[in-house]
């Protein structure tokens, strides 16, 4: 109804027109523009029939225009996806579907296309954001902080269960994936050995307060093999909040691709079929998935970009020290929530900080070689604690 309208808004102009009214007077009395009226002017003078009617603004020539049968491709790809109950649909995961099928992946924007044009992109609900504020862990470039979690148990059919301890760079996305049958200690060491010799060490190691990261309940002060580790290299490992895995936000929304979009996309006749797959998977990742908060880059590319200075990598023949790795100096971080009560709970301790802010996030860092714990608010020093370690090198 409203295109009939505005056809007999132009047809009423062009009447006017030749009846001798000045065109001001037409395209202000139609509460047009000047532009407006000659341009159905000129077509109307064209000789075209049906000059009044709007020309379609679709490009006369699609130079890029893809293949039907790769069209269909994507189309029935992202089919399947839907039709599997956990699978991802989105363009990374057709990506690596057609790499699996052995065919040269379409780029993101081209299967972003192709999707919208058949209506198949949905807007995801965002999550609202906490009004109290959490404190900043590193730097924002590629290298400064990593996260690591384990994904598992999960199950092969007919050769048991496995992990997957994986790590994330928070800020480039790059990913290093270490499956084991176990989620102990020895195996996030082995993780973490296989990340940094690939992808660099860190500044900061953050992680959630699993036992086998950080040592025993019944000698918290002893630390264990994880925390030595990475303090004997430099890193500082840091422990979030208990209770709160979302603060693992970008190896959480990792982990999810990496349930949906690899381990349940695919059959593994065994654990060895497993890590091989997962290895492919991780460099697929690094290679081709484009983040849209990374401007549509991959990790590889921000990390070829932004990288200052060369990556610090372990040495490809490293091995661990042999027996305890010795508490020498280091700071380890543990970000706390203080309720009503103002008690920090350090790996099982606890402390009564009377000058501390209630319902406020705090840092408390353990600094080894001063054997204190310093608790920070916004980078404001509010308590030293006295916190003797044990010597035991």
């Amino acid at each position: 109804m409203k295109q009939n309208q505005e056809e007999g808004l132009r047809q009423e102009a062009v009447r006017r027109h030749l009846l001798g009214e000045s065109p001001q007077s037409i395209y202000l009395g139609l509460n047009r523009s000047r532009f407006w009226f000659y341009k159905w002017l000129r077509r109307y003078q064209s000789g075209e029939p049906e000059w009044f009617k709007a020309h379609s603004r679709r490009p006369h020539r699609q130079p890029q225009q893809l293949p039907p049968e790769t069209e269909k491709l994507v189309i029935e790809i992202r089919q399947r996806l839907v039709g599997s109950r956990y699978a991802q649909i989105g363009a990374v995961a057709i990506q690596w579907e057609m790499k699996k099928l052995g065919i040269e992946p379409l780029p993101l924007w081209s299967i972003n296309r192709i999707l919208k044009r058949k209506g198949l992109i949905f807007a995801r609900e965002k999550r609202p954001v906490s009004g109290v504020k959490y404190p900043e862990i590193g730097w924002e470039i590629p290298g400064s902080v990593h996260q690591m979690d384990v994904v598992g148990p999960r199950y092969l059919k007919g050769d048991g269960r496995f992990y997957s301890h994986n790590l994330i760079d928070a800020y480039s996305h790059q990913i290093s994936l270490f499956p084991s049958r176990t989620e102990s200690d020895e195996a996030a060491l082995a993780a973490l050995i296989k990340a940094w010799k690939s992808i660099g060490m860190p500044d900061f190691l953050q992680l959630d307060n699993a036992l086998y990261y950080r040592g025993s309940n019944r000698w918290p002060r002893s630390f264990g093999p994880v925390i030595r580790f990475c303090l004997s290299l430099g890193v500082q490992p840091v422990f979030i909040p208990q209770g709160e895995p979302w603060r693992q936000g970008v190896l959480e929304k990792f982990n999810d691709v990496y349930d949906k979009q690899f381990f349940r996309s695919q059959w593994f006749d065994s654990f060895a079929h497993l890590r091989e797959q997962s290895l492919l998977f991780e460099q697929f990742h690094n290679e081709n998935h484009r983040y849209s908060v990374l401007g549509g880059r991959t990790p590889n590319q921000v990390v070829e970009e932004e990288r200052l200075g060369e990556p610090l990598p372990l040495p490809s023949n490293y091995q661990l020290p042999q027996g305890k790795i010795p508490l020498l100096e280091g700071y380890i971080h543990l970000v706390r929530f203080l309720r009503s009560d103002k008690i920090l709970n350090v790996f099982g301790e606890k402390f009564h900080l009377p000058q501390a802010p209630a319902y406020e996030y705090v840092v408390a860092t353990i600094c080894v070689k001063a054997h204190s714990i310093k608790v920070k608010l916004d980078d404001r020093l509010i308590e030293e604690i006295y916190y003797p370690l044990p010597v035991d090198w």
